[in-house]
């Protein structure tokens, strides 16, 4: 096997890609509609083209609501995976505020250095854990204002959560898009395949535990620690590649985590 064939891992399964897509895309044209509705259309209701704005916005709800339960449906063979990245997103250790801690530092001092995360880090477990806390009230409130007697109150608490959201959201859009260090994994994403070197650098206990065996060098000296036991392995289907000079892709040695 060359070098090249080395370049590339799998991060992210069909699943995984297909139910961050199925949230994504509904919530930013419910996102993108709210701020024309509310900053356009709210000082001056009679202006032209309102319901369809409108429109597009209940409809991007509805989906909202109805396409992830139904990839999760369409995926429920990897129910597994699923369940694995929401107990990833939602356990917190010491190094995950210490990474929060110097992240800002980081990014200004090269010499700091964060430390090894795990599938997602602390950022990204952030994000998780609030789309899973305020997914379900955005649902419920969405329905709501479209009944009288509790739809101003209703409409209060959905504005509220969209306020809260719109920081994670666009800085989670800046990281994957514009910031050069950390743009790098947008593929894994779109293809589910990633350079091995960059998963290495930026999420090191991840990559340790699901393709070096789970044994990680302990950084303060030459002595290796065992990391989290690995998972039994699940089995990943090798995408059918259009040339044969195409790179071959490293298979996981067990399910991320």
């Amino acid at each position: 096997m060359s070098a090249r064939d080395e370049d590339v891992i799998l991060r992210f399964r069909a699943s995984e890609r297909h139910l961050h897509w199925a949230l994504a895309i509904p919530f930013m044209i419910s996102w993108t509609t709210a701020v024309v509705l509310v900053t356009v259309y709210n000082p001056h209701p009679e202006r032209p083209y309102r319901f369809v704005f409108s429109w597009i916005h209940r409809s991007s709800g509805i989906w909202l609501s109805l396409l992830p339960p139904l990839i999760i449906l369409r995926h429920r063979h990897e129910l597994p995976v699923y369940l694995r990245n929401v107990r990833e997103a939602w356990l917190w250790t010491l190094d995950d505020l210490k990474w929060l801690a110097l992240m800002g530092p980081a990014a200004m001092l090269p010499r700091i250095r964060l430390p090894h995360q795990g599938k997602f880090n602390a950022a990204e477990k952030i994000n998780f854990m609030t789309l899973m806390a305020t997914y379900p009230i955005y649902i419920a409130t969405g329905l709501l204002i479209w009944m009288p007697g509790v739809a101003l109150f209703a409409w209060l608490v959905h504005f509220s959560l969209a306020l809260v959201s719109t920081p994670l959201m666009l800085g989670h859009i800046f990281m994957a898009t514009v910031n050069p260090d950390t743009r790098v994994g947008l593929p894994g994403m779109l293809t589910g395949f990633v350079s091995r070197e960059w998963a290495k650098h930026h999420y090191h206990r991840w990559y340790v535990e699901t393709f070096e065996g789970g044994v990680e060098s302990d950084p303060r000296g030459d002595a290796e620690k065992p990391a989290v036991p690995v998972l039994p392995p699940i089995a990943v289907l090798r995408p059918a590649l259009p040339h044969a000079a195409a790179p071959a892709v490293v298979q996981p040695l067990a399910d991320p985590m």
